[in-house]
């Protein structure tokens, strides 16, 4: 196994648990996946009449929906090993940061199970997720040219 290969796995097995993590928490918290959620954003909706929250609303929802589905999208070219990945996980890190969602899934379910919610270390969580999922990806690109990092 490449380290290219070894380097999509990983970040494809993270958007896979992202996507478990999400799913394992709204079933927790008694909700459907997805459906709950939707049901949330149009309660929000209406309880705005004004238009400009409204529009707020559905656009955070057209996001956080949007998200969902390309982590199923990476995830599926991370295992296939297509280059599409990498391009697809750099747009994602647009909407990440928005979103303050960790690329390296195991940094939030960290601090689930320890009980930590210092808005500094999750912060620094979050930094360093997306730190090393830049640097993995550049770095698999400057090896995949024969240039070295």
């Amino acid at each position: 196994m490449t380290g290219k290969d070894k380097v999509f796995f990983f970040w494809g097995g993270m958007d896979i648990l992202a996507i478990i993590l999400y799913c394992v928490n709204s079933v927790r918290m008694g909700r459907i996946p997805v459906i709950s959620d939707a049901q949330s954003f149009i309660d929000l909706w209406y309880a705005h009449n004004a238009v400009v929250p409204g529009i707020f609303v559905m656009i955070l929802f057209i996001l956080d929906l949007g998200l969902l589905l390309s982590f199923v999208v990476s995830a599926i070219l991370f295992f296939k090993r297509k280059h599409w990945a990498v391009k697809l996980a750099l747009f994602q890190e647009v909407f990440r940061l928005i979103s303050f969602r960790c690329s390296l899934s195991l940094f939030p379910l960290l601090v689930g199970v320890t009980g930590i919610s210092n808005v500094w270390v999750n912060l620094i969580l979050f930094i360093i997720s997306e730190t090393l999922k830049l640097y993995s990806l550049k770095y698999y690109k400057y090896v995949q040219k024969g240039v070295s990092a």
